[in-house]
């Protein structure tokens, strides 16, 4: 295919990408989200993400690339992957008409880097991977470095400028800067350290523990500062997703003081997660997890907790939390204890596990009465339905418009 067919294809995914972002359902969808993230009744919203689709994409006429031009056939796999999105799952993404292009933002990271074995698991996403300690005393805990925050605007406005060259006249091309800041300071402590070694250092080591743990926190607080100080934070409106949740669309940020062009952190959505933690006491979930991450969420206008740690028997804790607003709900919690001992309302954020996308028949019937039954014990509370960590459907695209056929259903019904 000609340069010329390339672009023309783009043009033309990009001209039905702008229809759909046009249709009404777009505002209703905004809506809902903003009532669910305001605590305000509502159908639970749906969103469903992770998902392999190097499994299938050759076999499905809407997902097959075309383009030979390797940077147009990224921005092809985008535009169709939306598309496919919005006609044949149809959950609660909203459709914009923007291209956001990440600014390009340098030394924002902790400088050092895991050593890792990684394995692909077939044509998804999904790798396995095996780390070997980097940081094994005290001595190697200054490998974490303190941020030094730059912007690199000549890049970013380079790959803008390719954007509303070739699609500019049909989407909205903009710069974005950073709209969270979700701390996932225990997923990478265990990745430098090793699993099992930082787990048996919260009882023979717990000082050694502590220090990371602060670096870490130091570290992300001076980001955080940076970002704020160079004028790189952006609108949390629109934001797909919060933490490992669904849409951050609400009414509740930025703050009524904030001024225009000139965000602060108190005007963005925060959060936090120590998923190592699943069978960690609540006591030493507080003192090496949540004692840090606070320092983190205190900043932040509104928080999002949690991911794949069940939390239920730990709601006490979350109730710590500064301005929480979203609690993960993940496969492995007992919804119903969630609910009786949350100590005020909060958006429960229902995981249901992907394993059932992965079985040798997809069982529909399960699928509804699982749904169903988490919406039966979320206590009243705002609910969302996210189908997420999908490692595989068996390359069959219609158990994943089958799931969210269903997740319409019962959202519909509840």
């Amino acid at each position: 295919m000609s340069k010329t067919k390339d672009r023309d294809t783009v043009r033309a995914l990009a001209g039905r990408l702008a229809e759909l972002a046009a249709l009404p359902v777009q505002q209703e969808r905004i809506e809902g989200w903003k009532r669910i993230n305001g605590l305000q009744p509502h159908r639970p919203m749906i969103w469903i993400t992770e998902i392999p689709f190097g499994e299938f994409e050759n076999d499905v006429d809407e997902l097959r690339p075309v383009c030979e031009d390797k940077r147009l056939r990224s921005v092809e796999a985008q535009l169709r992957r939306r598309i496919f999105h919005e006609l044949y799952l149809q959950t609660d993404e909203v459709v914009t008409d923007c291209l956001d292009v990440p600014k390009r933002i340098l030394g924002a990271d902790f400088g050092v880097k895991a050593d890792e074995r990684t394995i692909k698991q077939g044509g998804t996403y999904i790798v396995s991977h095996e780390y070997h300690a980097v940081i094994r005393d005290f001595p190697d805990i200054e490998k974490i470095r303190m941020p030094e925050v730059s912007y690199d605007e000549e890049a970013t406005l380079e790959a803008v400028e390719y954007l509303r060259d070739l699609l500019g006249d049909i989407l909205k091309v903009r710069a974005a800067g950073v709209r969270q800041h979700f701390f996932t300071g225990w997923d990478v402590l265990v990745t430098l350290t090793g699993v099992t070694r930082a787990l048996v250092d919260l009882v023979e080591r717990p000082d050694f523990i502590h220090a990371i743990m602060r670096r870490m926190t130091d570290a992300t607080l001076a980001r955080m500062t940076q970002l704020e100080e160079q004028g790189l934070l952006d609108d949390s409106n629109p934001l797909r997703r919060v933490g490992s949740g669904g849409a951050g669309w609400t009414d509740g940020l930025p703050q009524a003081d904030a001024e225009a062009g000139r965000l602060r952190l108190i005007d963005q959505w925060g959060g936090a997660t120590p998923q190592i933690f699943s069978e960690v006491s609540p006591q030493m979930h507080e003192e090496f997890a949540l004692a840090y991450e606070n320092e983190i969420m205190q900043r932040c206008g509104l928080n999002y907790y949690g991911c794949c740690e069940p939390l239920h028997n730990k709601m006490h804790l979350m109730a710590k939390v500064p301005r929480l607003r979203k609690i993960s709900i993940s496969p492995w919690c007992d919804v119903q204890k969630a609910g009786e001992r949350a100590a005020q309302p909060y958006v429960f954020s229902h995981k249901p596990s992907p394993a059932i996308l992965a079985e040798d028949k997809f069982d529909p019937v399960r699928a509804e009465a699982d749904l169903r039954a988490r919406l039966e014990h979320s206590a009243g509370m705002p609910c969302e339905i996210i189908m997420k960590d999908i490692s595989t459907v068996r390359g069959d695209v219609r158990r994943l418009i089958d799931w969210c056929r269903i997740a319409r259903k019962v959202a519909r019904a509840a």
